[in-house]
């Protein structure tokens, strides 16, 4: 079904744009009348999902399959999908209310490619496959299997639930490293300032007088000298470092490398580990409660665990269950899993609650990564302080050692 792009007054009089699917430009212009908008431009937006061009020449940009939409409105759009469907809404009624509803304009025009899709005779699975980026392998994979079994539904409120953890997850993580960020960037903009600027300015009292300086003084002059002199290279020096990091880890060997070094790490080893586990364990839950064949569930895991040490260990689990073993003694045997997941799958296996018993350890490990997370929130705000606070203390006591003596000297006997 076309979109069209609009221009229109609202119903406080403001100005108002945005996208509306309709089969046509009158249907379009209808449509918004009734939600109080009166439109004064509109033209229609093709779509050509393969290509990423536009195909109807209404000048707006084509959605590609490499496209990327916010986790946020994936989310929200998933869980509007799976309570209309799981309410018996018909399929393509479902997607027309999604692509109404959501307003970020790249899903809004890729749930409509989805929906023309499904309308010409395409499972939803293969339909949402045209959009890896947005649409996951355990996404498609769970999709398909609930179309095939007639579960759909159920399907889709599972994957609801289980973006929405994903999201949660995340945020966590990313408020929690947020501060301590800020103040290791805030940190070394102040620190550069003072040894660059503040320090030189603040010492050229003492060039004129003939005393000898603190040792502690000495340092810091000739910290703040070589500053003076080469900040733009120490600023370049940083932002140099920090891409070469971030390209080498995205190579191959780099991310091979940094992924196995970051497990060994203290703390945060810990806690990428168990995000991992914790990850592990939702998706193979998931996928396994949705009927989703188990070697065809871990190979759709491998993807969605961001670790190449634990991808390894699943890929070489997997051909060990392929050949009949049990999925915990390969896990145990890897050694990069908890005695606690093995043990548990272990059990699952043998009462035949597998899927019940990862969705508890999911919960665990999500329960030990949130106070993981406060726990290292508490330690690094005071250490962040207290490192700023050392820098600045010795930079102060550096300049008023010699400023006491020079005192001492002025008011002595003359």
């Amino acid at each position: 079904m076309p979109i069209f792009e609009y221009k229109g007054v609202g119903p406080e009089g403001k100005q108002v744009k945005g996208t509306v699917d309709a089969d046509s430009s009158k249907t379009a212009r209808t449509k918004l009348k009734t939600r109080g908008i009166y439109t004064t431009d509109l033209k229609e937006r093709g779509i050509d999902a393969r290509s990423g061009s536009s195909s109807r020449g209404g000048g707006g940009a084509g959605i590609g399959s490499n496209t990327t939409v916010k986790l946020k409105n994936l989310t929200l759009m998933i869980r509007q999908l799976a309570t209309m469907v799981k309410a018996r809404i018909p399929l393509d009624e479902a997607l027309s209310a999604v692509v109404d509803q959501t307003d970020d304009p790249k899903l809004k025009s890729i749930m409509s490619q989805v929906k023309t899709s499904v309308n010409e005779g395409k499972s939803l699975a293969d339909a949402c496959a045209m959009f890896p980026k947005v649409f996951t392998p355990i996404f498609v994979s769970m999709i398909r299997v609930g179309e095939s079994s007639g579960k759909l539904d159920l399907v889709l409120v599972r994957l609801a639930t289980f973006s929405e953890n994903q999201m949660e997850m995340r945020n966590k993580i990313l408020g929690a490293l947020a501060y301590p960020m800020f103040m290791m960037v805030a940190g070394t903009a102040i620190t550069i300032f003072l040894f660059a600027f503040a320090v030189p300015k603040i010492t050229e009292v003492f060039a004129g007088s003939n005393m000898a300086l603190p040792t502690l003084t000495v340092i810091m002059l000739k910290i703040s000298d070589f500053m003076a002199a080469h900040w733009l290279f120490v600023v370049m020096a940083i932002f140099g470092g920090f891409s070469f990091f971030k390209w080498y880890t995205g190579t191959e060997a780099g991310r091979a490398w940094w992924d196995a070094l970051s497990l060994k790490l203290p703390a945060y080893g810990k806690l990428k580990r168990m995000v991992a586990v914790s990850r592990f364990s939702r998706t193979l839950s998931t996928m396994l409660g949705s009927g989703v064949q188990l070697l065809d569930a871990i190979d759709v895991v491998k993807e969605v665990v961001d670790n190449t040490v634990i991808k390894k260990a699943l890929e070489q689990s997997r051909a060990s269950i392929s050949e009949g073993h049990s999925i915990a003694g390969p896990l145990r045997a890897s050694g990069e899993f908890p005695p606690m997941l093995t043990h548990m799958i272990a059990v699952g296996e043998k009462t035949g609650e597998l899927e019940e018993m990862l969705n508890v350890v999911s919960d665990a490990y999500d329960s030990q990564v949130d106070n993981a997370i406060k726990a290292m929130t508490r330690l690094l705000e005071p250490l962040m302080i207290a490192l700023m606070g050392g820098i600045i203390g010795l930079v102060a006591l550096s300049i008023f050692m010699p400023l006491l003596e020079l005192n001492n000297l002025a008011g002595g006997p003359g």
